[in-house]
């Protein structure tokens, strides 16, 4: 009978290791600074206006966040948020999420924060509707990046190689 208990705790240490291990890959890829990717990120287009961060760092982060998406904040490791301060398209975003699996979500949220903006900005500034029809939402692992702006290219390259270098 001693036996058996062994072998069951034996079997039950590697369940627990296993699903560890399982949720660590939902994790895995860089630790990247998400002030120094934005900062970077926006430096690259020269054609940005001034621009308004805010962060995950900030007092009122989850309230910042929903202007963003609709995702849970809960499911939110931290995040970057840049927009234009004088009510133009421009926005650049980096979100860094808990769990690479909610990936899509934070997308398709993305996506939708920018299908609302257009519609906005078709009603009261139609020369922004172009910016917004080139935004870009990309992602790599668990971090999902907004792009818009006039050199929306330079900013995902810009992004991209946060994730070649480190």
């Amino acid at each position: 009978m001693e036996h058996v208990k062994k072998a069951a705790c034996l079997m039950l240490a590697v369940w627990m290791l296993a699903a560890c291990f399982g949720c660590a890959g939902d994790t895995d890829g860089p630790n990247i600074d998400l002030e120094v990717m934005g900062q970077a990120m926006l430096e690259v287009d020269t054609t940005l206006p001034d621009m308004v961060a805010r962060s995950s760092k900030d007092d009122d982060a989850k309230d910042s966040f929903s202007f963003l998406s609709d995702l849970s904040y809960s499911k939110v490791e931290e995040y970057f948020y840049a927009y234009a301060d004088a009510g133009t398209a421009e926005e650049i975003a980096v979100v860094k999420l808990k769990d690479k699996s909610d990936a899509a979500a934070m997308m398709e949220s993305l996506n939708d924060h920018v299908e609302a903006r257009q519609g906005t900005f078709e009603e009261y500034d139609p020369e922004q509707v172009p910016l917004t029809e080139n935004a870009v939402v990309i992602r790599e692992g668990r971090y999902v990046a907004l792009i818009v702006s006039e050199k929306n290219g330079l900013v995902q390259k810009e992004f991209r190689k946060f994730f070649t270098t480190n």
